[in-house]
């Protein structure tokens, strides 16, 4: 719970929402330590995705039965949802991030399962706006830098083989994120492009 402090207070899980995550779906809830400490937690939930657009994934809260995890028959999900994950600041780098990653990527092997898919935020979109005046979040997510996504979130995801399929995948009111201006984009890693990263971090 110290280390969910890390995120602003108004997006917390109580502890109570911990724990019912972790009666519901234990083998998607991890625990990250470096050192004896423990530095990080990522909790997933079962899904169904369907490829060809973001239907059902409307908003986080429908997605994750309000963080509660949604009660799904194994023989019909189809995918990994990462619920929510955070590092602490100390943890954060490259390996950190390689580690949150790859992780559920194994465990949605283990499963079977096709795909492995989670709301991002897009935290410099407000910022970008603010700077160089409005644009549809839908072309935001997709603008470049310099062979690089402009959103610096979205980057991260990508060098890890997630993509944003299409323009339908970025949904308003998905999330309440002030720097992303309640905007979240269905990121999603097809398994058969999967690949290896390492960390200093365990997991449990």
């Amino acid at each position: 719970m110290r280390v969910e402090e890390d995120w602003p207070e108004y997006q917390r899980a109580s502890r109570e929402t911990m724990l019912v995550r972790l009666a519901k779906f234990p083998q998607g809830f991890w625990v990250f330590e470096q050192d004896g400490a423990i530095v990080g937690t990522l909790t997933s939930c079962l899904t169904r995705y369907e490829r060809s657009g973001g239907k059902g994934f409307r908003s986080w809260d429908e997605v994750t039965n309000h963080g509660n995890l949604p009660d799904i028959d194994v023989a019909t999900a189809n995918a990994l949802y990462l619920v929510s994950g955070t590092l602490r600041r100390e943890a954060r780098g490259a390996r950190g991030y390689a580690l949150l990653i790859e992780t559920p990527v194994r465990l949605a092997e283990e499963l079977g399962l096709d795909y492995v898919v989670a709301g991002a935020k897009i935290p410099g979109y407000d910022a970008y706006c603010r700077r160089h005046g409005e644009v549809d979040a839908r072309d935001y997510a997709f603008m470049e830098l310099n062979g690089c996504l402009i959103d610096p979130f979205l980057e991260v995801y990508r060098g890890y083989g997630f993509t944003v399929p299409d323009r339908d995948h970025i949904v308003s009111d998905f999330y309440p994120d002030l720097p992303s201006r309640n905007h979240g984009a269905i990121v999603v890693r097809d398994l058969r492009r999967s690949g290896r990263g390492d960390g200093g971090l365990s997991s449990r």
